[in-house]
C-alpha cells in the first residue's frame, strides 16, 4: 500500500510548495480537457486519493497525525518481524 507521500511522488521532507506543484501536476493528467495531457483515462478512485493525499499533507495539523500513524506503523511492523524471528 503506498504512503501519501508516494501518492503525490514526494518524500516525507517535502515542503508545502513541493507538495502542492506536484498535486496540480499529478491532477492535470486526470482532468486536463486536452487529450494529450491526460495519462489515463479518469478514475474517480485515484483522482480522490491524490485528493485526500493533498488535503491531508497541505495541513500541518493532519500531516503531522498521519506522520506519527506512520511511525506507530513502523513500530508495530518492527514488532511483528522481532516476534517471528
Amino acid at each position: 500500500m503506498k504512503t501519501l507521500y508516494q501518492q503525490l511522488g514526494v518524500t516525507p521532507l517535502a515542503t508545502r510548495i513541493a507538495i502542492q506543484q506536484s498535486y496540480f501536476r499529478l491532477a492535470k493528467k486526470f482532468v486536463s480537457s486536452n487529450p494529450l495531457e491526460r495519462e489515463h483515462a479518469f478514475n474517480d478512485a485515484e483522482y480522490l486519493a491524490l485528493k485526500e493525499a493533498y488535503r491531508t499533507l497541505s495541513d500541518s495539523q493532519l500531516r503531522a497525525d498521519y506522520d506519527r500513524s506512520l511511525q506507530i506503523g513502523a513500530g508495530k511492523a518492527s514488532l511483528r518481524a522481532d516476534g517471528l524471528k
